[in-house]
C-alpha cells in the first residue's frame, strides 16, 4: 500500500488516483501536505501492465471473434490495467529517474 514518506499515513485509492491524474506523477499528501512522487519501481511495473492492453487488443485478431466482443475485451483490459496501476502505487519523497 502507498504510505506517505513523511507522515507514514496510508493513502486511500482516491488519494492515489489523484497522483496518477497529474502528468508529472506527483501529488501533495492530503494529511501532511508534503509533495509525494510515484516511485520508479511502480513506474516500471505500470509499463509492464500496459502490455496486457496490447495483448488483449491483438490476440483476439487471430481468433474468429465478433467485433463487439473484441471491443469489449479491449475496453475491459484498459479499465482493469488502470485500476491495477492505481492499486500498485508506491510513493517516494523525491522524483526518481532510471540510471
Amino acid at each position: 500500500m502507498a504510505h506517505c514518506t513523511k507522515c507514514q499515513t496510508e493513502w486511500t485509492f482516491k488519494d492515489k488516483l489523484r497522483t496518477v491524474k497529474n502528468l508529472d506523477g506527483s501529488a501533495k499528501c492530503p494529511y501532511c501536505g508534503e509533495k509525494q512522487y510515484i516511485s520508479l519501481k511502480t513506474k516500471r511495473q505500470g509499463s509492464m501492465l500496459s502490455m496486457i492492453i496490447i495483448l488483449a487488443i491483438f490476440i483476439p485478431v487471430f481468433f474468429d471473434i465478433l467485433l463487439m466482443v473484441h471491443i469489449l475485451i479491449g475496453a475491459a483490459s484498459i479499465i482493469a490495467v488502470l485500476i491495477l496501476q492505481v492499486a500498485i502505487i508506491q510513493l517516494s519523497g523525491k522524483e526518481e529517474f532510471p540510471e
